[in-house]
């Protein structure tokens, strides 16, 4: 080959290569500007998703606490009522207008054939109990009330915040 023939050759060479190269340039720049128009949609859509969610979980929480303040103040208003009741209660039998008693044995230790009968023609033996010893009993039983209130408010808030987020409790 001389060298007229070989510079053809290699200029076509040459400019082939060229172009070759051109054009993987602009396949690689499309194929990224693709991908950055990807990452920009996924990007926008992620971040709308998350807005969305976000605001889900506040309205959620929102609800949820509302919720909560409102069983909080039916359990004032159900201990005010209930300490309304017990105070009108102690002064009734601080007063005598209420007397309190409870049953007691005549201590009698006879035998009887029917017991159910005797036990229905027989009149009960009630002891009375002092007002000190039964504001003593009433404040025993507030205090199991007032618990038990207090326990119920518990479990209706968990109720509330577990029915609230869809919790799964097994």
């Amino acid at each position: 080959m001389t060298a007229t023939t070989w510079r053809p050759l290699a200029a076509c060479l040459l400019y082939g290569a060229i172009a070759g190269w051109t054009t993987q340039g602009w396949r690689k720049d499309a194929s990224i500007a693709a991908l950055q128009r990807a990452a920009v949609t996924d990007k926008t859509t992620a971040a709308t998703e998350l807005a969305q969610a976000t605001t889900r979980v506040l309205t959620l929480e929102r609800a949820a606490g509302t919720a909560l303040a409102q069983r909080a103040d039916h359990l004032t208003q159900e201990q005010t009522h209930a300490k309304t009741e017990r105070d009108r209660f102690n002064t009734d039998v601080r007063s005598g207008a209420v007397r309190l008693s409870i049953p007691v044995s005549s201590g009698q230790c006879a035998a009887t054939a029917d017991s159910t009968a005797a036990a229905s023609h027989r009149q009960e033996t009630r002891a009375e109990l002092d007002p000190a010893t039964a504001a003593a009993l009433d404040a025993i039983a507030s205090d199991g009330d007032d618990a038990t209130r207090q326990l119920n408010a518990c479990i209706d808030a968990y109720n509330t915040v577990r029915d609230t987020y869809h919790v799964q409790t097994e």
